[in-house]
């Protein structure tokens, strides 16, 4: 067969993993923690931000799909305030009673905008490896950002629509104003205001970027070609 020809065919192949990379890549999300369809979508806690209460978040229990890909709360400022909140997402490992172990996953800087309502703010997390069975605890934290100016919102919340409606976690926080290592040192209360109108996604694997597969597919074919380009030398000689 003619190199010609069978580069004709990789490169079918590699457009042919283009179009189910762009067909299928949406369908890998195989387990979803939702607790917004109990949510009203006004009800909330607070306040959280520069204060004292620095840190909102969500319990959760990992099932079968292990990967959690994201996670998703909602906030909305108060405007009376001058600055906004500014914060980062978090994913650490739940003992109980406070996170415990190493930082597995932190965003980059967020802020609140002072937009009317709550504003959504998604993390993804690129797909992280958790333990099915064990519980971890998804967080908001403003400590690393202090600013020296006030900026309180509220969290979005299900504690006057049915309270406790997602029996794997609870909605926890913590009093620890900047001091972000106290969040592996002293308790966090937890078990009192239902659960925070929260989503994840999690999949049974870790799902690689489509570059990423795109550029083996490539190497891939690089290296046969070669190895065809020799086959033929070899025969040749």
């Amino acid at each position: 067969m003619a190199i010609s020809t069978i580069l004709k065919k990789l490169s079918t192949t590699i457009a042919g993993a283009v179009l189910i990379l762009g067909v299928g890549g949406a369908a890998q999300a195989a387990t979803m923690i939702d607790t917004t369809p109990s949510w009203n979508g006004q009800d909330s806690i607070s306040i959280f931000g520069e204060s004292n209460t620095a840190t909102y978040g969500q319990t959760f229990t990992v099932g079968t799909d292990n990967v959690l890909n994201d996670f998703t709360f909602w906030l909305d400022d108060f405007n009376s305030y001058n600055d906004v909140v500014d914060f980062a997402g978090y994913v650490m490992e739940w003992d109980g009673t406070k996170a415990v172990g190493d930082v597995l996953y932190q965003s980059e800087e967020r802020s609140t905008t002072k937009a009317d309502g709550f504003e959504q703010f998604t993390f993804n997390t690129g797909g992280i490896n958790l333990t099915s069975g064990k519980k971890y605890v998804s967080f908001l934290s403003a400590s690393n950002f202090f600013d020296g100016v006030s900026g309180l919102s509220r969290m979005g919340s299900t504690r006057f629509q049915g309270g406790d409606v997602y029996s794997g976690g609870d909605f926890v926080y913590n009093n620890n104003g900047s001091n972000f290592n106290s969040l592996t040192a002293n308790n966090w209360v937890s078990g009192r205001f239902g659960d925070a109108a929260f989503k994840a996604s999690f999949s049974s694997q870790s799902v690689p970027e489509p570059a990423s597969i795109l550029g083996m597919l490539a190497f891939g074919a690089v290296g046969a070609t070669s190895a065809l380009k020799r086959k033929q030398k070899n025969n040749k000689a």
